[in-house]
């Protein structure tokens, strides 16, 4: 197989190396939350046990493919062996897929068992996306998620962030990044 040598920043392998089940990340723009869900997507596929599968989620279908699909393909290129950009799947080495969807038609979403989803832009995604459909695709193999987005306003998003910071569910937890935690980005 290939060397899979993922390149992540501080904050990115601090949020990595964590636990816990659900991550929230409120971040800046150009912060690097895209590449971080990426990272997490391909390991959590390629750990990804037969018969599950792994979810990246946008408010819509056209922001899925704008945010994430060309950097999966990128940094995911030495494991995987089909993509299909009109079904938005990958298929990696072991047979796994990683499916990129928009939540705008979340019936799209049900019926597939997952062990890992990435939420992304969260506070543009209806809360019962993640209540009623996605949570319970995780259900049967006690599945993980990170919600990922930058701040807007006091909404559902902002919920899950406080949440894991009040510390009282140990399957919550959060962290809040600015674009300065990025160094690769001239703080001028």
């Amino acid at each position: 197989m290939a060397d899979l040598n993922f390149a992540l920043l501080p904050w990115q392998q601090e949020v990595y190396a964590d636990k816990t089940r659900f991550k929230v990340v409120v971040a800046g723009r150009r912060c690097g939350k895209s590449r971080l869900a990426v990272t997490t997507l391909l390991i959590e596929g390629l750990n990804c046990p037969a018969g599950s599968a792994v979810l990246y989620v946008a408010p819509t279908q056209g922001q899925a493919r704008q945010i994430i699909w060309d950097v999966l393909l990128d940094i995911g290129r030495e494991i995987i062996t089909s993509s299909h950009v009109n079904n938005m799947e990958v298929t990696l080495v072991n047979g796994a897929k990683i499916y990129v969807r928009g939540s705008d038609r979340p019936d799209t979403l049900r019926g597939v068992s997952l062990t890992y989803a990435v939420l992304d832009e969260v506070a543009d995604i209806k809360p019962e996306t993640w209540e009623q459909v996605i949570r319970a695709s995780l259900s049967d193999k006690r599945g993980r998620a990170m919600f990922i987005g930058t701040p807007k306003g006091r909404n559902w998003f902002y919920d899950l962030y406080n949440l894991g910071q009040e510390g009282e569910d140990p399957d919550w937890k959060s962290w809040h990044f600015t674009t300065k935690d990025n160094p690769l980005i001239d703080p001028t």
